[in-house]
C-alpha cells in the first residue's frame, strides 16, 4: 500500500469513526428521551455529610418516656434517624420536633416504619424526666421514640456524635415552663441537627443544622420565643424532612424517580474560583486554565504526567454531543466540590475547534480541556460511546472507564468517590 493510499485509508476509518459516535450519542438521547418518564436514578445524598469510614455507636444506656431502661443496640437490624432535642428549648426544639413528626409520616407513607425508627434523645438531663417527655409527647403531638437518661449517660451518647450542650442562666426575661407555668431558671445551649445510623449500629451520615418546616403545629408555635419565631422564618444551614428521607433512600441503595433527583445549578466561574483557592500546586495550575481549549496527545500526556500523585478525572465529550452537553453540569459542579484532591480534565473528541470554545464560553469549568481524536485517546482508553469518563488512580493506572451520560450528581460523585478516592 503507497502512502497516499494509506493516508486516505487512516482519514477514512476516523470519519467512519467519528460518525459512529455522533450516531452512538444521538441514539443514547433518543433512548433516554423514551424512557424519560419511567426512570428512576439512585437518591441522592441530599444534605448530611456521608462519612468516610461508618463508626460503631457505644453502648448507653438510656431510659425511655415510660421511665424504662433502653439502649439503641435495641434498634439493631433498623436504620436511626437521631436528634438531639429538650422539652423546654423554646429556639429550635419545637421545629426540630415538627420536622421529625413529618419525617415519621413520610416513612411510614413510604412503607418503610418496619425498617426506619426516628427518636429524639434529650440533652437537658437535669429536668427531661420520663414523666416530662411524656407530657411533651402528648403536647406536641409527636409520632416518634423520645429518649432521657442519666447526665452520665446522656454525656457519653452525645459526646460520640460531637454534640455540644451547657447550662446557661435564663435572660432577662426568662422563658416560662409550659408544664408547671413558672419561670425558668437556665436554659441548655445545644447543637441541632441529625444523625443516621444503619442496622448495625454504625453512625453513617452527620448533619448539623436547624430544620427548615414549611408548616408547623400552633402548639409547637407557641413553644418558641422571640429567637424561634426568627429562626422558623430564617433556619441557619437548614435540612428538611423530604431531604432526610432522601438520605434514607440514599443509604438503603434505594432508587427515586428521575423527576425527583434535585437539579443541579452549576457554580459560576467565580464561586468555582473562591471555592478552589489554596489549592495545591499542580491542582491549582488546572485551576489557572479553567475552560481553556488546550493541545492535543504530547500535552495531555504531559499534563498527566504532572498530576501523579493525585487521582485524576478525565471527561470526553463534544459540542456536537446531546448527552456531553446535558451532563456537563454536573462535572462543573463536581470539578469545584472535589477540585482541592482530584485533577478533572476535558477531553474534546472528534470536534470543530470553533465549535468546542463556543461551548466552553457559554459552560464555565473550573479545568482546561485538550482537543483530540478519538484515536489519539487509545493508549488511555478505547473510547465505545460519547461522553466517556475514565478514572485514573495516583500512580497513572485507569481505574475505570464509564461509558455514557451521567444523569444525577450522585451518580457521579459515587464514582468519584469510589474510582478515584476510594482506596
Amino acid at each position: 500500500m503507497t502512502p497516499r493510499v494509506l493516508r486516505r485509508f487512516v482519514l477514512a476509518g476516523t470519519v467512519v469513526l467519528a460518525a459512529l459516535l455522533v450516531a452512538l450519542a444521538v441514539l443514547a438521547t433518543v433512548n433516554k428521551d423514551q424512557g424519560s418518564s419511567q426512570s428512576s436514578v439512585p437518591a441522592p445524598l441530599a444534605t448530611g455529610t456521608a462519612l468516610s469510614q461508618p463508626r460503631k455507636v457505644p453502648p448507653v444506656e438510656l431510659v425511655d418516656e415510660q421511665g424504662k431502661p433502653f439502649s439503641l443496640s435495641q434498634w439493631r437490624g433498623k436504620w436511626v434517624v437521631l436528634a438531639p432535642s429538650l422539652t423546654l428549648c423554646h429556639e429550635v426544639c419545637p421545629m426540630t420536633t415538627g420536622a421529625l413528626t413529618q419525617l415519621t409520616d413520610e416513612v411510614r407513607q413510604a412503607g418503610l416504619s418496619s425498617q426506619v425508627v426516628v427518636a429524639e434523645a434529650t440533652v437537658d438531663p437535669w429536668r427531661d424526666s420520663p414523666a416530662r417527655v411524656r407530657a411533651y409527647r402528648r403536647l406536641s403531638g409527636a409520632n416518634f421514640a423520645m429518649l432521657t437518661g442519666t447526665q452520665d449517660e446522656i454525656r457519653r451518647l452525645w459526646s460520640f456524635f460531637g454534640v455540644y450542650y451547657q447550662r446557661v442562666p435564663q435572660g432577662n426575661r426568662p422563658d416560662v415552663d409550659w408544664l408547671t407555668h413558672k419561670p425558668e431558671t437556665f436554659d441548655v445551649q445545644h447543637t441541632d441537627g441529625i444523625f443516621f445510623i444503619d442496622p448495625a449500629g454504625q453512625e453513617r451520615i452527620a448533619e448539623q443544622g436547624m430544620p427548615a418546616v414549611s408548616v408547623l403545629s400552633p402548639t409547637l408555635q407557641s413553644l418558641l420565643n422571640d429567637q424561634g419565631r426568627q429562626n422558623l422564618a430564617h433556619p441557619q444551614t437548614p435540612w428538611t424532612a423530604p431531604e432526610a428521607l432522601n438520605d434514607l433512600y440514599y443509604l438503603m441503595d434505594r432508587n427515586i424517580p428521575a423527576s425527583a433527583a434535585p437539579k443541579v445549578v452549576p457554580p459560576t466561574a467565580a464561586q468555582a474560583q473562591q471555592t478552589l483557592r489554596g489549592s495545591p500546586g499542580a491542582l491549582a495550575a488546572l485551576h489557572s486554565q479553567a475552560g481553556q481549549l488546550l493541545g492535543s496527545a504530547g500535552p495531555l500526556s504531559a499534563r498527566l504526567k504532572s498530576l501523579r500523585g493525585y487521582p485524576v478525572v478525565l471527561n470526553a465529550w463534544a459540542a456536537w454531543c446531546p448527552p456531553c452537553r446535558s451532563e456537563f453540569s454536573l462535572f462543573a459542579s463536581a470539578a469545584a466540590k472535589y477540585g482541592r484532591r482530584v485533577g478533572f480534565l476535558g477531553i474534546d473528541t472528534n470536534d470543530a475547534s470553533s465549535d468546542a470554545r463556543a461551548f466552553l464560553a457559554k459552560h464555565p469549568i473550573s479545568y482546561p480541556s485538550y482537543q483530540l481524536n478519538s484515536t489519539q485517546l487509545v493508549p488511555v482508553a478505547n473510547l465505545q460511546g460519547m461522553p466517556t469518563t475514565i478514572y485514573i488512580s495516583p500512580a497513572g493506572k485507569v481505574r475505570n472507564v464509564h461509558t455514557g451520560q451521567y444523569d444525577t450528581a450522585t451518580t457521579l460523585q459515587n464514582d468519584i468517590e469510589r474510582y478515584a478516592l476510594g482506596d
